[in-house]
């Protein structure tokens, strides 16, 4: 089975181009009209798709798009993965396009080829064999059934993890990603007899979070969206404290910090199940009210920016936690100004609004949050110390706990049914 696979922009937030750089040994076209180069550079020039071979004028291509081959890999040197140090490589046919007005780059690639290069960008090789296995089907039915339709990018899915699962290109492939691959050959995870949304995030900071808690509808961007059965949290441990309250989180942490239990939930294993941030109300106030402001203007992020009647971002008293998930997951936030106050929804947008570069803080780990104010001896405040629990949305298979399953014996099918409940695991 082949699959297209659309390749973003350096920082992964967009799938236009300025140029594309393609080289390849004795690269071609499919009319042969390019054969033999090592070298392609592309663009547009009004709105129209012109290709240069090195030492040569460009020229227009015929048509809207161009399918290369080459005898090996084929890298795209106008972009940098794994930490801007290196050109991505790809096996399979690279397509050129102008779509709309837009110089995009896609992939043609089988779909075993594509989960190599998945695994390899998202899951440590030296996990257990049976978590590897769990990623490959998750990256197998994701591939079919991506949360957000890449149809008008002429495209089955992307590479970017922002919006789809990362797949930095293909290097060297190690043997335990291969035999996870074909160990799981062909097979997906199904509900109700088609292939589900296969949600995975690295640590789920001891209890998995519901769908419909985390993510808006990707049609509407209605928040929240319909729950599906398959993605409801689970514990990841047998706990003294209910689940979904701040009280949990703090237990959690307290136990993770004392390091008296480190086995307190199957995902406890990892530095990432908990974290600290100390922010200085000086940093606060510099760049929160920024950081809102455009989240505001944002078309995808203003419905969950609620602003006070005023209108204006004061100065920062105290932030709250206004509603919760069964996770503990902060769904509802709350940033109490001198001018009213702010509120802040979804798990994502409430990570982005902490935002800091004075603290090279890109935005929280997770939203599963809880906090303690600092003040002065006049009452304002001094610092915010935010402490949290896992790494990522926590919604569906969480990496780390499938490594602590896999660690005490539980096989690829019984973890995969632990974190979609209700699923069953189908060959294509």
């Amino acid at each position: 089975m082949q699959i297209w696979v659309a390749i973003s922009n350096n920082d992964l937030t967009s799938l236009d181009h300025k140029e594309v750089e393609v080289e390849g040994a004795s690269l071609s076209d499919a009319e042969g009209k390019l054969r033999g180069a090592s070298r392609l550079r592309f663009s547009l020039e009004k709105n129209h798709l012109q290709c240069s071979v090195a030492g040569q004028a460009p020229k227009a291509v015929a048509g809207e798009q161009i399918i290369l081959k080459a005898q090996g890999p084929i890298t795209i040197a106008s972009i940098k993965r794994a930490g801007g140090n290196s050109h991505p490589s790809y096996l399979g046919e690279i397509r050129v396009a102008n779509l709309k007005g837009k110089l995009r780059v896609s992939l043609r690639v089988s779909l075993d080829q594509y989960l190599r290069g998945v695994l390899t960008s998202e899951m440590p090789a030296s996990y257990h064999p049976e978590a590897l296995k769990c990623q490959a089907l998750a990256a197998r039915t994701y591939a079919l059934k991506p949360r957000l339709p890449h149809d008008r990018d002429n495209a089955n899915v992307c590479d970017s993890y922002m919006c789809c699962q990362y797949f930095a290109g293909l290097g060297q492939i190690d043997e335990r990603i291969e035999r996870a691959v074909v160990a799981t050959a062909g097979q997906v995870l199904t509900y109700q007899g088609q292939p589900l949304l296969a949600l995975f995030s690295s640590n789920a900071g001891g209890h998995t979070e519901n769908y419909e808690n985390c993510f808006s509808d990707p049609l509407t961007n209605e928040f929240p969206p319909a729950p599906l059965p398959y993605l409801a949290g689970r514990p990841e441990g047998k706990f003294t404290v209910a689940a979904g309250s701040e009280e949990f989180l703090r237990y959690l942490y307290k136990a993770a910090a004392l390091k008296h239990d480190t086995k307190i939930s199957m995902d406890s294993w990892t530095p990432k199940f908990h974290w600290r941030v100390r922010l200085p109300a000086d940093a606060l106030e510099a760049q929160m009210h920024h950081v809102v402001e455009k989240l505001a203007a944002a078309a995808d992020t203003a419905p969950f920016v609620i602003p006070p009647q005023s209108g204006k971002f004061g100065h920062i008293e105290r932030l709250e936690v206004l509603k919760r998930g069964v996770s503990g997951v902060a769904i509802a936030m709350k940033i109490v100004t001198s001018t009213g106050d702010w509120q802040i929804k979804k798990e994502l947008v409430i990570r982005k609004a902490f935002a800091n570069t004075e603290v090279k803080l890109a935005r929280l780990n997770s939203a599963r949050i809880f906090f303690s104010h600092e003040t002065d001896d006049l009452k304002l405040l001094k610092t915010v110390n935010i402490y949290g629990l896992g790494f990522g949305h926590g919604v569906g298979l969480q990496q780390t706990g499938a490594q602590g399953f896999a660690q005490a014996g539980y096989d690829y099918k019984k973890i995969l049914g632990h974190y979609f409940p209700g699923s069953n695991i189908e060959v294509l």
